[in-house]
């Protein structure tokens, strides 16, 4: 009978611990999307570059080239021979696991979801290469910013992955459809940290209106409007 008392005693702290870190994570969410972070001013706003969400996950996507940037070279296009033409590059960060086991919701285990929502967990970036310029719409968003503001956004993207002799490691057969491809990438995933943590991090360092902290693609996106 005691042993049982104990074990209903460990489960109660079990249950309202888990209950009070759940209302904490909410209020957590909840506060911080509604609250803005601060935007920088863009002048003359030389550039545009792209936010996209698949309802679920968002990427940053810039063009390939530009007077102040060339993405390739960074990003080795030599691994990416199914592309003709390289007009746009997007970025995603997020957890590895689920990015390379979970190509589609059908692939989607318990304990892969467990890992990636609980447990702090290693990360990968996903780069794709477009030979277009993506269509704005309720999942594209335009933005405008300078060139100031753009340079600082291309080196936080680019302080996400893990070098080997300053360059990207990538991570061979791990490609969804041919034109994208996954990378080591720092920082570990867990549910404060975020794939669209990442994205909203990247719009706050080139000085791009969004929220203090954002966990879904649904905050990014509505400060894009």
């Amino acid at each position: 009978m005691k042993i049982l008392k104990i074990i209903a005693k460990v489960i109660y702290q079990f249950v309202m611990t888990f209950i009070s870190a759940l209302v904490i994570y909410i209020a957590i969410i909840a506060w911080g999307s509604i609250i803005p972070s601060s935007a920088k001013d863009q002048g003359e706003a030389e550039l545009k570059m792209f936010v996209q969400s698949n309802g679920v996950h968002t990427d940053v996507c810039f063009p390939v080239k530009s007077d102040y940037y060339d993405w390739t070279t960074f990003i080795d296009t030599s691994y990416f021979p199914e592309n003709s033409s390289f007009d746009y590059i997007a970025f995603g960060w997020g957890d590895k696991g689920f990015f390379l086991d979970t190509p589609t919701w059908a692939d989607l285990k318990a304990s892969t979801a467990v890992n990636a929502i609980f447990l702090p967990s290693p990360c990968a970036m996903h780069v794709e290469f477009k030979d277009f310029e993506p269509t704005m719409g309720d999942m594209v968003s335009e933005e405008h910013i300078s060139a100031e503001n753009y340079l600082a956004m291309i080196e936080y993207v680019k302080a996400s992955f893990k070098l080997k002799d300053g360059k990207p490691i990538f991570i061979p057969g791990t490609s969804y459809w041919g034109t994208d491809h996954f990378y080591e990438a720092k920082g570990n995933y867990h549910m404060l940290n975020t794939c669209n943590s990442w994205t909203n991090g990247a719009l706050k360092s080139g000085g791009l209106k969004t929220a203090a902290f954002a966990a879904f693609p649904g905050v990014i996106m509505s400060y894009r409007k």
